[in-house]
């Protein structure tokens, strides 16, 4: 008899793992995720929470982009905005420089020479080297050099021969200054009131803009106050929760005290109990176990009860707020006899300011009224805790009384 493997064990194995299942290690992959379920909501609360750094985000979200509470894009105090202000690219280098203000360095020097191969490419026209460049301005590169070498030029005086020479020269003596006509003082007081009356709404708008900055930034502060005091108030809760439990383990101690000092007394004591009246007694003991179990659930209950309003408090607060932001005011515009106090000559470009000053004025009015309504959350929040944590000082101080007496108890027991 030879005692091998025959040929067939193979499917003896395969049929094996078929009826009682493979042991191998190898863990079957984890379900795919449910295309069709739908991610729960978030409420406003618990967004503010997350913004507020006092909540983890939900799995499978990414943390939200910080806007703006007021909704849409605030205009901050940036003064390239709106287009009021000058142009920032001045030339600031002088003879030969960039005009743009740029300190870079020089490009290299192309191998072909300037203008490229073959002559004929573009060449830098800012290039003070270029000969064609310098005859042009008839040697100024030089006589700016030769200026700022030199030092100031010397003082005017009477003998410096004028430029021209003759009758014809230029002299002090022959200015006599032009007065004004009456059309043209008047056409120059007109320009000035136009152009005090365009610098006074261009800082029109710009206090706006940041009036409305700061209205953001202060909602948004807000926001997150209540929120953290809503967490806060969901930690006094769960505080509130374990004096509970504590106060019931002092009950459970109190009791084994008492069975502990019975045991410990003599082995020769007799303890005989009346035939008679054990009826009353089993009565009188279920009662108390009745009694003390209603007793503590009716806390928990009450705990429960205040945690949820708390809950529901906040979350109704949010939403009222989200619903105040979200919405938007018709656009009263102001009719044209009342802009026209405002205005010497309407253009387009007033007409934009007129309008912006408008809008914002529309968004601080909304911002405001935000914030109002989050002054008397907080307020009635704050209210609402001070008396919590009166609760929770006396449930505190009976705790601190059980365990004091407990502990007496158990020092008595010899």
């Amino acid at each position: 008899m030879v005692f091998g493997r025959k040929k067939d064990d193979g499917d003896e194995s395969h049929n094996r793992l078929a009826l009682f299942g493979s042991r191998s290690k190898s863990k079957s992959p984890a379900p795919p995720a449910n295309p069709y379920a739908k991610p729960i909501p978030t409420d406003p609360y618990t967004k503010a929470k997350i913004n507020a750094g006092v909540a983890p985000l939900p799995a499978g979200e990414q943390p939200p982009a910080r806007n703006s509470p007021a909704g849409g894009n605030v205009p901050g105090d940036n003064k390239l905005q709106g287009g009021y202000t000058p142009n920032n690219y001045v030339n600031q280098g002088g003879y030969g420089g960039d005009r743009f203000g740029g300190g870079g360095p020089a490009p290299a020097a192309s191998r072909y020479g300037p203008g490229g191969y073959g002559g004929l490419g573009s060449t830098d026209p800012n290039d003070p080297s270029d000969a064609g460049r310098d005859a042009l301005f008839g040697g100024a590169r030089e006589r700016a050099q030769q200026q700022t070498q030199g030092g100031p030029p010397p003082p005017y005086s009477e003998g410096t021969p004028s430029y021209g020479g003759g009758s014809n020269a230029y002299n002090t003596s022959t200015y006599q200054e032009r007065h004004l006509t009456a059309e043209e003082e008047e056409e120059e007081e007109i320009q000035t009131i136009k152009q005090d009356i365009r610098f006074i709404k261009q800082g029109d708008v710009a206090s706006t803009r940041n009036a409305l900055r700061i209205a953001a930034q202060a909602e948004e502060t807000g926001r997150e106050t209540l929120a953290r005091l809503g967490a806060q108030g969901e930690r006094i809760h769960d505080t509130e929760k374990s004096l509970d439990i504590a106060t019931i383990e002092g009950r459970i101690a109190e009791e084994k005290a008492k069975e502990l000092k019975t045991l410990n007394k003599s082995m020769f004591a007799v303890h005989v109990s009346n035939p008679f009246t054990s009826a009353r007694r089993r009565r009188d003991r279920d009662e108390k176990i009745l009694n003390t179990h209603r007793e503590e659930r009716e806390t928990r209950e009450g705990t429960r009860k205040e945690a949820f309003s708390t809950n529901q408090r906040m979350e109704r607060t949010f939403r009222e707020i989200d619903r105040e932001a979200g919405k938007h005011n018709g656009k009263v515009r102001t009719n044209a006899t009342e802009r026209a106090k405002y205005q010497f000559e309407a253009d387009s470009e007033d007409e934009g300011m007129e309008d912006e000053i408008e809008q914002n004025l529309d968004l601080l009015s909304g911002a405001a009224g935000r914030l109002h309504g989050l002054s008397k959350a907080t307020g009635r929040e704050l209210d609402e805790q001070n008396r919590h944590l009166e609760r929770i000082m006396q449930k505190s101080d009976f705790v601190d009384d059980q365990i004091a007496m407990n502990r007496a108890k158990l020092d008595r027991i010899r």
